[in-house]
């Protein structure tokens, strides 16, 4: 192989780095409604930042970010040296090779057929690949042994999550030593002084018994099974032992739920594994291979889920844990013997690694989201992958500052450290519009939810003068979304509405469990599934769904669409034909039929209604819908949750002879509005509430943030026409249902929210509305290829190549552009917003996603 081939990384000079910051002018926005307030000393970088270690003294890390692998003095906040990737990091990619003094890293780079897996290092100031190609899609946490084994090999493992294997390399031989097999989606591996035993952590946990409940991990035919609970959720996590020498699995360790980082005291035999979707910490004994306690992560006075450990070191000693905590922000410090909490320590949004220094006076954590999203050279024009993520080095604390530490996290949580006191049982409450607890009587007995794709506040609203809004942004105004516009204004303007997700596979967790695990978050479903649509358990919160909530406390739920698995699709040349077949007044409502793999929604689904695609016209959806509404009134009753999606906002963008996209969010316009009219004229208008919410807001600009986004509450109890601007996010939209229908708080982000009650009152206006024809025409197609010349034509192009029938297979900073040439026109610059690495499905270097 030659010295090119071998090149991962192209060292810079200091010259030309750009150096991470340790202050930010632009505050960003944290869509949980958690402040974040880090101890120790900072460092944001551009993009996610995914790893770092302590680089063989106190002094000096190795940070895997986004783009780059840089040592950094953390002290100064200088680079010293940087090295560039040419794909992307691996999930907790990096560690510090004390036998060789350098650092091991792990990536993913464009392959083909698929996106493949490798192994990096960086020698005497050389960056340079181990090995490549050794496993497709994304790798896991690397780890290496100090001393060569019995048959002289010293190791270095790598997870590979896709193809549940280990990949082994020889580091003394420099060349492969095999594989070795491991559980459903192996994440990260601890590898024994001696290169003789490894330990590897399993998301999705065993291979299933036959009989157990299973359910397959995406939509290939050859998908992966796991086990999963009554609601669905996938019900196992392990850890594999793995003989090195052998190459072989010799014992598979049952733990708590999504395993993700582990830690190895092998002196006391003692494995250490956050389970991160489980909330807890395993302990294993090494020479027994069996869990000998189960520290469970509640750090407050409440029990809640969703505190995501995600990462843990221990102390040289062995009487300390360190383990990070994604969910609260947060480093909590634990007795390693008893899993008693000694405190907790601040971090910024969503730690995800955690390196002890060799002295071990020093924490250096890293975290995923940072700061929030932000800008870089554009105050005004945000992005939603704007991340700026971080590394912090922290000195341990002493007791004193451990206990003032302890208390900032409660605080930016909004979180109690002490139980709450049991109050005195109360006379039954009148009943509000919005109760003040759960359980409490609501006035409104039904809710519908609709859910759909993808736009910023300001690409819809920026222009009404009522609100917070920026009206250069606005694509999509009167003439595409009459209907939008006409409800924000007769009912509320929620101008300060967020989407905690950032792409499709994030919001749809967010907008049904008020969650989201490490899994989709971080992505690890690379190659398996794009978890937006119901098909991936693995993606589940362990605290299950919305509508297992509601129908514990008896109220009866439809479901229209949504987390319903794909369809055998339609193509998206059928769209024009149902249009016309939609305006000749056919009945769909036979016309399709879909499933869920999730067992309790599967009995809650309306089969007849289409799930995802963009080829069946929201208008169509509606149909089906409208045809439902009016047997519930000849029958005077009506579902208490309803859910439906419409998705067709998303568009096609410019693939010739497809819809427009004005023609896509005039469809999507006219359906959600003809819903709202026929059930503001039913029967139950008068006891109903009507939220609507994009999953995300990704496929946009927004002048406040990338994640606020297009939000509505239509009811005879909305304040009509006014104004709320309150700070809400996607998971108030979920807890003001929760407390509108009895059921209880989900997780610690549902719990902390602020519900809607600021846009409703208890004096009810039953005045019903009328929807709105958009002038846009519906049937309006994109030329055809032969018709375009120059960026048209190019845009064109691109689009046609994208994929559509799932959403986010678009790359979105793309997408965006093409959208605003067709929309806004091609000599009107499109707004200058900053780039960060994403990749939602799979690597694709020249149309990765690089917003």
């Amino acid at each position: 192989m030659s010295y090119r081939a071998v090149l991962l990384l192209v060292l810079t000079s200091l010259a030309l780095a750009q150096q991470p910051v340790r202050n930010v002018t632009d505050p960003g926005v944290i869509t949980t409604r958690q402040a974040i307030s880090p101890a120790g000393v900072q460092s944001v970088f551009e993009g996610r930042v995914y790893g770092a270690a302590f680089a063989g003294s106190t002094n000096e890390i190795w940070v895997l970010a986004a783009r780059e692998a840089v040592l950094l003095d953390w002290r100064r906040n200088a680079v010293r040296q940087r090295a560039t990737q040419d794909g992307l990091p691996g999930l907790q990619g990096v560690m510090f090779d004390a036998a060789s003094g350098a650092p091991l890293m792990t990536g993913t780079r464009k392959g083909s057929p698929a996106a493949v897996s490798r192994l990096a290092t960086v020698r005497g100031g050389a960056p340079v690949i181990l090995a490549d190609g050794i496993g497709q899609y994304n790798a896991g946490a690397p780890h290496a042994g100090l001393k060569p084994n019995r048959a002289g090999q010293r190791l270095a493992a790598v997870p590979l999550i896709y193809n549940n294997r280990v990949a082994l390399f020889d580091l003394e031989a420099g060349r492969s030593a095999g594989e070795a097999p491991a559980g459903i989606a192996p994440f990260a591996v601890a590898v024994s002084e001696a290169s003789d035993v490894a330990y590897v952590t399993n998301w999705g946990g065993r291979v299933p018994l036959a009989g157990e409940p299973t359910a397959p991990t995406g939509l290939q035919p050859n998908a992966d099974r796991v086990v999963i609970d009554s609601r669905g959720v996938a019900a196992s996590g392990t850890v594999t032992r793995i003989d090195l020498v052998e190459k072989r699995a010799t014992g598979q360790i049952n733990v708590g739920l999504q395993p993700t980082g582990l830690a190895w005291d092998q002196p006391r035999h003692r494995l250490y594994v956050a389970n991160s979707n489980g909330d807890s910490v395993s302990v294993i004994d090494t020479r027994r291979d069996a869990v000998v306690a189960t520290f469970a992560l509640q750090p407050f006075g409440t029990p809640v889920s969703g505190i995501a450990p995600t990462a843990v070191a221990v102390s040289p000693d062995g009487a300390t844990l360190y383990v990070t905590c994604g969910g609260i922000n947060a480093i909590a410090v634990l007795d390693a013997q008893r899993g008693t909490q000694r405190g907790l320590i601040p971090t910024a949004w969503y730690p995800n690694s955690v390196s002890l220094s060799p002295d071990g006076t020093h924490l250096a954590v890293t975290t995923l989201l940072g700061v929030g999203s932000g800008f870089q050279n554009e105050p005004a024009r945000r992005f939603v992958h704007a991340y700026r993520g971080s590394v912090a080095v922290i000195a341990l604390p002493d007791e004193a500052q451990l206990l003032q530490y302890t208390a900032a996290v409660a605080e930016n949580n909004r979180m109690p450290m002490q139980p709450a006191q049991t109050a005195r049982r109360r006379a039954k409450p009148a009943p509000k519009a919005i109760p003040v607890e759960h359980g409490d009587p609501s006035l409104i007995e039904h809710v519908v939810y609709i859910i759909k794709e993808n736009r910023t506040y300001d690409q819809v609203f920026g222009d009404l003068t009522e609100g917070n809004g920026e009206p250069s942004f606005v694509m999509f105004g009167e003439d595409v979304a009459p209907n939008h516009r006409k409800l924000a204004r007769e009912f509320v303007l929620l101008d300060n509405f967020y989407a905690t997700g950032g792409n499709s596979g994030d919001g749809h967790q967010w907008v049904t469990q008020a969650n989201e695990t490490a899994y989709p978050l971080w992505p690890g479903y690379q190659g398996r599934s794009y978890p937006f649509d119901g098909t991936d358990p693995i993606a589940y919160s362990q605290s299950g769904f919305i509508w297992d909530g509601v129908a514990r406390v008896g109220r009866s739920v439809r479901v229209y669409g949504e987390f319903v698995g794909r369809m055998a699709d339609p193509p998206s040349s059928a769209r024009m034909g149902l249009l016309r077949e939609w305006e000749k007044g056919a009945d769909f409502s036979s016309r399709w039929t879909v499933r869920s793999d999730i067992p309790p929604l599967n009995s809650m689904l309306a089969a007849y209604f289409p799930s995802y695609t963009n080829a069946i016209p929201d208008v169509a959806r509606a149909q089906i819908l409208l045809k439902d509404i009016a047997r519930w009134t000849q029958e005077g009753k009506m579902p208490n949750f309803v859910i439906v999606q419409l998705p067709c906002d998303h568009t096609y963008g410019t693939a010739p002879n497809l819809s427009t996209p004005k023609a896509m969010v005039a469809d999507n316009d006219l359906a959600m509005g003809q819903l709202v009219e026929a059930l503001s004229k039913s029967p139950f208008w008068k006891k109903m509430a009507i939220f609507v919410v994009e999953d995300d807001a990704q496929n946009g600009v927004d002048h406040v943030d990338g994640h606020r986004t297009v939000a509505l509450a239509i009811s005879p109890y909305t304040r009509r026409g006014t104004v709320d601007s309150t700070f809400y996010a996607q998971q108030s939209m979920v807890k003001t249902i929760e407390l509108i229908l009895g059921a209880p708080p989900m997780t610690l982000f549902d719990r902390i929210a602020t519900d809607m009650r600021a846009s409703f009152t208890d004096t009810p206006d039953a005045t019903p509305y009328s929807h709105v024809k958009p002038k846009q025409d519906l049937f309006e197609a994109n030329p055809p290829l032969n018709a375009l010349r120059g960026q048209a034509k190019r845009d064109a192009q691109a689009s046609a190549k994208m994929r559509w029938e799932v959403p986010d297979a678009a790359p979105s900073d793309q997408l965006n552009r093409i959208l605003w040439r067709a929309v806004m026109g091609a000599d009107r610059p499109f707004p200058g917003v900053r780039r960060a690495v994403f990749a939602p499905l799979a690597i694709d270097l020249e149309d990765d996603e690089r917003e």
